[in-house]
């Protein structure tokens, strides 16, 4: 069938952008009923090929889906229209949240706070529960996991997040070596498989791989580069968006520990600000990683609210763009590489790790009676219901705050 033109693209990708609820898992429900059952722009095997690149790839999962789809149908800009619309309703959102919320935070009382605190436990102890039995399937995964918590709580460093990482990828490359020669074979096998892609663009750009490759290594090195000839926020805090944009796996809530550590740990946004946006940030359409956008207006890395949104969601998302590119001429090369696979694996098995230190260390400040951990256990039993999300968090926040009040 013809390509779409770029209006029509983009108007896709906006619908979805406003009608996505629910996470990851169900945009990725929402692409394949309108790309391969409505449009048919891809068959099933194709788009469960690109997920399964996405997967492999650090960022968000969702977005650099549709990203890679955009990119599939009309090139880079086709990419660059996708990522907008299906971005732009949930960072404007977040950005109006952001200006209301830095006027209007002391509204709020002790336990509407006390409330918000408690459903974002809720909903990170929820994502490690769904991460754990995803990404943790053997023994030493599991080993990894308990020992990337322990090592974040008894080291105290700035970086060590990101040391965990990068550990853990190795590790995973460790694993994979010591795995049986016909195991690594047989995953290999059944991992990849002979889709091709129709779009002749696809072709041509692979001699771009390397340039793409290597704009994605480039923002490490100029940012830490500036930042160390110069310090100013500007350059530490857009390094910190686009790092936790580069190191992690698996969607909007595995970046949550990276982030606190940068932005509420130093003293940039206060913990009250951040809960309160990623409170928010479960209620709007659209991908998690928005959540940048909010916590870009609050830092004053400009004079311009506006212009320090922007400069964050850039940030966020750049990485997604630099992957996809390099990445998707070179697909069927990539999904056949074990030790990528098992360093990724490693990597998730960290990141688990991150979140059960993460609820931990929330669990001990936010828990303050037998009634909290009963209502942590109402809202995790209502985001396993089939209500919708903005309804089960809305809700559980009235009458819970209400509940308080009345007991003071």
């Amino acid at each position: 069938m013809p390509t779409p033109s770029y209006s029509l693209l983009f108007w896709i990708f906006l619908q979805l952008g406003c009608l996505s609820f629910g996470g990851p898992a169900a945009h990725l429900v929402f692409f394949h009923q309108r790309f391969v059952q409505q449009l048919k722009w891809l068959d099933e095997s194709q788009y469960s090929q690109i997920v399964a690149l996405a997967q492999l790839l650090p960022g968000p999962t969702s977005s650099q889906v549709g990203l890679a789809i955009g990119y599939l149908q009309k090139g880079y800009w086709g990419a660059v229209l996708a990522w907008l619309g299906f971005t732009l309703p949930s960072a404007l959102f977040m950005a109006l949240v952001a200006v209301l919320g830095h006027q209007y935070l002391d509204v709020l009382s002790s336990n509407s706070f006390h409330s918000i605190q408690l459903i974002v436990l809720a909903v990170v102890a929820w994502a490690f529960w769904q991460m754990l039995r995803s990404f943790c399937k053997t023994v030493w995964q599991y080993a990894l996991m308990f020992a990337s918590a322990l090592f974040i709580y008894l080291m105290p460093l700035s970086f060590n997040q990101v040391l965990v990482i990068l550990i853990a990828a190795c590790f995973g490359i460790w694993m994979a070596k010591r795995a049986a020669p016909t195991a690594a074979q047989s995953s290999t096998n059944t991992t990849a498989t002979d889709t091709h892609f129709t779009a002749a663009h696809l072709l041509k750009h692979r001699r771009y791989a390397v340039f793409w490759a290597v704009l994605f290594v480039a923002p490490f090195i100029v940012l830490s580069g500036l930042n160390w000839l110069q310090p100013h926020l500007l350059y530490a805090a857009n390094l910190s968006f686009y790092q936790a944009a580069s190191l992690v796996f698996g969607g909007g809530h595995v970046i949550l520990p990276l982030l606190h550590q940068d932005f509420v740990s130093t003293g940039l946004v206060s913990a009250e600000q951040f809960d309160l946006g990623y409170a928010m940030a479960q209620l709007v359409p659209g991908p998690l990683f928005s959540f940048a956008t909010y916590l870009g207006s609050l830092i004053p890395m400009t004079e311009s609210m506006l212009l320090n949104a922007t400069l964050a969601t850039l940030a966020i998302f750049l990485p997604s763009f630099f992957l996809v590119f390099a990445t998707l001429p070179y697909w069927s090369w990539l999904m056949k590489q074990a030790y990528i696979r098992h360093a990724v694996t490693g990597i998730n098995a960290a990141v688990v790790g991150l979140l059960l230190y993460m609820v931990l260390e929330m669990a001990q400040r936010h828990i303050l009676s037998i009634a909290d951990l009963l209502f942590i256990v109402l809202v995790i039993g209502l985001l396993k219901s089939k209500l919708p999300i903005w309804l089960s968090l809305i809700g559980s926040f009235l009458v819970y705050t209400a509940f308080l009040h009345f007991m003071a």
